[in-house]
């Protein structure tokens, strides 16, 4: 069919169109509720299709800002959604969405189709718990994040839980709140080498005294 034909020519994606002068195809999309995953926010856009989303969460805690960027289909169905869903409600709460493109130095589209929210895990939700999509990989990168850990960690337990897959841990470093001093949950691990933590980085997701660990690449 003619439309199976236009979907294939990329240059048609980026077309401007009316409401979308530049042809813009990535959104920005705010205020979303936390029980928000890729199911509910595209049947929200629909007609228009969402390739790629990426939600946005602190970078320390993983926990979910209430906001995301979203890459569209085609210029048409971006200015859909931005005339006609922006200040409409998804469970209960109006929407905040604008064109936001890409600035230089942006890794967009995203590799991953889920960016951050637990890659599949429970249908893509962001921010519940789960596997997260791990960010960009440094170069030489010795030193890793590692989340959603169990109060009761040590640095023995940790050491332990590296060394599995050979990952020779060389320091942690644990976050605590400024002002409390209480534990968040979350530190640093550094290792001696790139093998190593290319290593230790294969563990994400997986079960740390009973809670799956969130590890991200750091520089």
């Amino acid at each position: 069919s003619a439309s199976g034909e236009e979907k294939k020519d990329s240059s048609k994606k980026n077309k401007p169109c009316k409401g979308n002068p530049l042809g813009v195809t990535r959104l920005f999309i705010g205020n979303l509720p936390f029980a928000v995953d890729e199911t509910s926010l595209q049947e929200f856009a629909s007609p228009a299709v969402i390739t790629h989303i990426k939600w946005i969460t602190d970078k320390e805690t993983g926990k979910f800002y209430g906001s995301s960027f979203v890459e569209i289909e085609d210029s048409k169905g971006a200015a859909l959604v931005v005339k006609d869903r922006n200040g409409e409600k998804l469970m209960g709460r109006p929407l905040k969405i604008n064109f936001a493109p890409a600035r230089e130095g942006d890794i967009w589209p995203p590799k991953k189709k889920e960016v951050t929210g637990n890659g599949g895990v429970n249908g893509g939700q962001a921010g519940g718990s789960g596997v997260k999509a791990m960010s960009a990989k440094p170069d030489d990168c010795v030193k890793l994040f590692i989340g959603n850990l169990s109060f009761d960690i040590d640095d023995d337990t940790i050491v332990k839980f590296f060394s599995n897959v050979d990952a020779e841990v060389k320091a942690v470093r644990w976050l605590h709140h400024k002002d409390s001093g209480d534990f968040k949950g979350c530190g640093y691990v550094e290792f001696w080498n790139t093998e190593a933590c290319e290593k230790a980085a294969a563990l994400n997701g997986k079960s740390l005294m009973n809670r799956p660990i969130r590890i991200d690449w750091t520089d």
